[in-house]
């Protein structure tokens, strides 16, 4: 009897689990469909934002241009702390405003889209200012700076160490960071004239070896102050720098320490071990004297000494941005050696201190020639000479300098693809 009922039972379960099968294969084919149009969705709002017809990340502020690869050119007008938008309708003064008894009549307002009368004049858009040479050089480090460090470190923790390159003129409230090899043997006599310690109207007048001699300690580096002092001198005075293009002051730097016969410390600190390491069979009086270092050798000791980390480069061929740490100073004037007079008389004029000078303010001002350059650059091997413009081209970027035609046909005559 009850085998007979399990019988009569075993067809209803067998059609109630055909019947479940059934619908959860349905689910998952549902399921499956779904999933498609959902990932085609998907694909398709991203495909329209991607090409901008969907403005979801609206910008707040107007695109920039650039003036060349390097140098940002600000279109966008600052009005206020507000950025213009020439593509909006201005408002006109006194638009909708009532008129004064006795005065003139009211200028009626002009609205988005109205056509103004024939009598009155359209609402004109305020002229571009076109920022100058030194202005574009100063617009252009602040971008990059703020792109690599989007947070600024207060003054308050500047290290004291990154501050030992900048003199202080506390007189004029100048701040001036010193680069060897870029004017700065008049510059520093400019700063003696102006804090009265010499007694003159022209750099001419003072010799170079009172400069580093007699007036060694003179003026002050701001690394000489307290915290309270440095942070205020940051604050508020005039900050300077002047640059020249890197490689070329390379070049200068080779010349003037490694190559003339009156550097006989570089030759001994310097020159000795270059050679000893680089020189192939090099003669007992080379590696003693140092005084005939090759440019070549010269160039892979910096590429080497930079890569192995072991030392510091020295100030005179040393990276700008390593000397006046110019992402954590905010420099309010940054002047080149290739129009270092003129750019020296911008600085004058702003501390109001012009007249007390004479022209010319530098002596000595005539960058090196792309021939010569050229030239000298050939000697070396195209992969060092890579890694030399690697080392660098923080500077190239930081300061607006173009990378030299030189370099890209000494490079792809060397074969070496220039990928920095």
């Amino acid at each position: 009897m009850e085998s007979k009922r399990i019988e009569k039972c075993s067809p209803y379960k067998r059609l109630l689990r055909r019947l479940l099968r059934s619908m959860l294969r349905s689910m998952v084919t549902v399921a499956k469909v779904t999933l498609v149009f959902l990932n085609i969705w998907v694909l398709a709002v991203v495909l329209v934002v991607s090409l901008g017809h969907w403005r979801v990340f609206d910008a707040t502020e107007t695109y920039r241009t650039y003036d060349h690869p390097h140098l940002v050119g600000v279109r966008g007008l600052k009005t206020d702390g507000r950025s213009a938008n020439l593509s909006a309708p201005q408002p006109v003064p006194n638009a909708g405003v009532p008129p004064d008894a006795g005065n003139n009549p009211p200028v009626p307002a002009v609205h988005a889209g109205s056509v103004p009368p024939v009598d009155q004049k359209p609402p004109t858009a305020a002229p571009v200012k076109k920022l100058t040479a030194a202005e574009a050089r100063v617009a252009n480090l602040q971008q990059w700076c703020k792109q690599q460090h989007p947070h600024k470190v207060p003054y308050q923790q500047v290290a004291t160490s990154k501050l030992t390159s900048i003199l202080v003129d506390e007189k004029h409230k100048l701040l001036f960071c010193q680069i060897p090899g870029v004017a700065l043997n008049d510059w520093r006599k400019i700063l003696l004239i102006l804090s009265g310690t010499v007694n003159a109207t022209s750099t001419g007048s003072i010799s170079g070896g009172d400069v580093f001699g007699k007036y060694a300690k003179i003026p002050k580096r701001l690394s000489d102050y307290d915290e309270k002092q440095r942070v205020e001198m940051l604050t508020k005075f005039y900050k300077v720098v002047f640059v020249r293009d890197p490689l070329e002051r390379l070049v200068n730097a080779y010349k003037t320490k490694l190559v003339a016969k009156s550097s006989k410390y570089f030759h001994k600190v310097f020159g000795t071990q270059i050679i000893t390491k680089y020189r192939v069979n090099a003669k007992d009086k080379d590696k003693k004297d140092g005084s005939d270092v090759k440019f070549s050798e010269f160039v892979k000791y910096i590429v080497d000494s930079e890569h192995s980390g072991s030392i510091s480069l020295n100030e005179h061929w040393q990276q700008f941005y390593k000397q006046c740490h110019p992402c954590l100073v905010d420099y309010n004037f940054v002047g080149t050696y290739e129009d270092v007079e003129k750019d020296t008389e911008q600085v004058l004029v702003k501390l109001n201190a012009n007249k007390k000078l004479k022209k010319p303010y530098v002596w000595d001002s005539k960058p090196l020639q792309e021939k010569e350059l050229s030239k000298m650059y050939a000697d070396v091997s195209a992969t060092d000479l890579n890694n030399i413009y690697k080392i660098f081209s923080a500077d190239y970027t930081l300061f607006g300098y173009k990378c030299p035609e030189y370099l890209h046909s000494l490079l792809k005559r060397g074969n070496v693809f220039h990928d920095y």
